[in-house]
């Protein structure tokens, strides 16, 4: 254990110091995916092995498509998956009353129930993003919706850090973090 803990001064696991944690990406203009309620689709995966901390803090960008010069009676609903546990954020639904003239975000900030700790056992963790196809319009044989990029901020935090943390995930759109020692948010780099 002693020699664990030496290792692990030395170089600290991922997400352990405020680290990006590494992302795989399905994601396109218009998410993919038939629309539906009884399709569920997966934007992409967060590899939080190692991650050592209690709570998951993800910033996802979206954007209402314009086409022609109108606003798009399109909707998206999405949420996180925890893939060791099955649990989930709650849901949001994402819709043309969000638009404005660029990009927003939902923001995460989930006291998750995945293992924690060094004697965790699985050999991998992670989170899926996962949505569901609401609403899509066609458009001159184009097929538009709500559209999704990579996340810009996913991290892991200690517990107690921000008033935002909720084990739903508490996901809002444009969503700030406030500390919880009233201070200005601060980042390890």
């Amino acid at each position: 254990m002693k020699r664990r803990l030496n290792a692990l001064e030395r170089k600290p696991k991922l997400g352990s110091v405020n680290e990006r944690i590494p992302y795989g990406s399905f994601q396109s203009p218009s998410v993919e995916g038939t629309e539906g309620a009884q399709y569920t689709h997966t934007l992409g995966v967060i590899n939080s092995t190692g991650l050592n901390q209690p709570v998951l803090l993800c910033l996802i960008p979206f954007h209402i498509p314009v086409v022609n010069g109108t606003v798009q009676d399109v909707s998206v609903t999405v949420w996180l998956r925890d893939m060791v546990t099955q649990g989930k954020t709650s849901e949001i639904t994402l819709t043309k009353a969000l638009y404005n003239t660029g990009t927003r975000s939902v923001t995460f900030s989930w006291l998750h129930p995945q293992p924690i700790g060094f004697d965790d056992t699985n050999q991998w963790k992670g989170f899926a993003v996962d949505y569901r196809v609401n609403k899509r319009v066609n458009i001159d044989g184009t097929s538009w919706t709500v559209g999704m990029g990579n996340p810009m901020l996913i991290t892991g935090v200690p517990a107690g850090t921000y008033v935002e943390e909720s084990a739903t995930g508490n996901p809002r759109v444009d969503g700030s973090l406030t500390p919880t020692d009233g201070g200005p948010p601060t980042w390890v780099s």
